[in-house]
């Protein structure tokens, strides 16, 4: 293909993307006005330290409602957002959504976000070092689209479309990253297809108190969706929930994930950040195979404030053969709940996690899986 060419498929693949993503959001938008049952709004501002951000805050809010002819049993639907500025001049802007239609019998999941973020890259490998770390500031978008249908009571099966645009602004002087040697040091496009099953009996999907989700999920980048680089993905993701009476629950999960081709080192499987084992840095150990395996106990204390303590443990390495038993990094924390609506089970969450020589904080609203 000539190069006037590609930049046409490429711009044409951005476009009609973008024209599913914001056709769902609209028809599910006009849905909303004509919902009968109850829904709300909640917003709160966000003040906190790490020290990868150092002060950060900002405003985080959620919209929940019932689609069209819905019931008390219907799952909720919600748009959820997120606006962060940290002083180390730090921009992150979301907004996900999860949205069922026809009493559940449809469901879509968009994602969409902007981000201007200094980060770390560590290398590849699960033995990489605190030496080894490299610091770079990279801008983009990424967008995310999941139409599915229900079959039976709990098996969704649907389509994932995906695409992604990163600018390296700037990297280490010196640094792996500067010589252009490791795939996504670039930036550049990521667009991709794939197809995903799930199954899902959880009570609830903001706070889960029984119930079990499993999911496989298979995707392939390539140059005809206007990406520019050619890898694929694989993730499976199972999680278990189990009442101990009164109120407490304990709920573990367990994925996978492995990537094969010429993978970003922004796409590599990676653990961290806000819901993989709390306490790492978001991407601290990445390469091609990740395992991680990751427990907590959710214990209501006195009106609408309980307590969670939660653990982990993840690896990551070049090849499924070399997945190790001695190779896991750990994990481990607490945290508060508050419950601002007692009728969805929606709690505000606020964790401290442990990992290395200083705790990370996280405030966010639903638990972490």
């Amino acid at each position: 293909m000539t190069l006037p060419g590609l930049r046409l498929a490429k711009s044409l693949a951005w476009r009609s993307f973008l024209i599913l993503l914001f056709a769902a959001v609209e028809l599910v938008s006009g849905a909303a006005e004509t919902a009968a049952a109850k829904s709300g709004f909640v917003a709160a501002p966000v003040f906190y330290y790490t020290p990868e951000t150092r002060i950060a805050g900002g405003l985080v809010g959620i919209h929940y409602f019932r689609l069209g002819a819905a019931t008390v049993a219907s799952r909720l639907s919600h748009y959820r957002f997120n606006l962060i500025y940290t002083q180390n001049r730090q921009t992150v802007a979301q907004v996900d959504s999860e949205l069922y239609l026809a009493g559940g019998k449809f469901l879509i999941d968009t994602m969409a976000k902007y981000s201007y973020y200094p980060g770390r890259f560590y290398g590849v490998g699960n033995r990489t070092t605190e030496e080894d770390r490299e610091d770079f500031t990279s801008s983009g978008w990424r967008l995310q689209l999941d139409p599915q249908r229900r079959w039976g009571k709990h098996f969704y099966a649907g389509l994932r479309l995906e695409a992604q645009s990163v600018l390296m602004r700037e990297t280490e002087e010196g640094g792996v990253l500067a010589t252009g040697s490791v795939p996504g040091a670039a930036g550049g496009a990521m667009a991709g297809i794939g197809v995903f099953a799930k199954w899902d009996s959880r009570d609830n999907t903001f706070s889960t108190a029984r119930g079990s989700y499993a999911g496989v999920f298979l995707s392939r980048f390539f140059p005809g969706l206007g990406s520019d680089y050619s890898f694929g993905q694989l993730s499976v993701d199972a999680r278990g929930y189990w009442p101990l009476g009164r109120g407490a629950v304990l709920a573990a999960q367990g994925v996978f994930k492995t990537a094969w081709g010429d993978c970003p080192f922004q796409l590599l499987p990676q653990f961290g950040g806000l819901n993989l084992l709390r306490g790492y840095y978001d991407g601290r150990y990445r390469d091609r195979v990740m395992l991680a395996l990751q427990g907590e106990c959710r214990l209501p204390i006195a009106g609408r404030f309980g307590l969670c303590v939660f653990a982990g443990i993840a690896q990551v390495q070049g090849n499924i053969r070399d997945l190790d038993g001695s190779a896991f990094h750990a994990a481990g924390g607490a945290g508060l709940r508050y419950k601002f609506n007692r009728r969805e089970n929606l709690n505000l969450r606020l964790d401290v996690g442990f990992a290395g020589k200083s705790p990370a904080f996280y405030l966010t609203f639903a638990e972490a899986f």
